[in-house]
């Protein structure tokens, strides 16, 4: 079953009963559209490793792969530091961006309305 905006841990829970159905509608769409390993391997270089992808974590320095990319789940996962989260938290995190800025974004490039 696809995640939805409802099961963000980093949505804080007084702003998840504030959304519309009609905007969780929206960024389920945009997540379902939005390649997790297309936008992750923007900043880091990713290499298959059986049915998820690994490399080195953008967050903290390390030599050994410890990030983790689970493009059907749509979730990615730091062993080494512990981050973890899906394409929006990732966007957030990297660019230093809000949930919102992050979701327009993403939405203009997968010609979501």
């Amino acid at each position: 079953m696809p995640r939805t905006i409802l099961d963000e841990a980093h949505i804080h829970p007084a702003i998840r009963e504030k959304i519309s159905t009609h905007h969780r509608d929206i960024i389920d769409e945009v997540r379902n559209r939005t390649s997790l390993a297309e936008v992750i391997s923007k900043y880091v270089t990713l290499t298959r490793a059986g049915t998820s992808m690994k490399g080195l974590c953008p967050f903290h320095g390390e030599k050994s792969p410890s990030f983790n990319v689970q493009e059907a789940k749509g979730m990615w996962h730091c062993f080494g530091c512990g981050e973890g989260g899906d394409v929006f938290k990732f966007l957030m995190k990297q660019e230093n961006r809000t949930f919102v800025e992050v979701v327009e974004d993403l939405a203009e490039r997968a010609g979501v309305a």
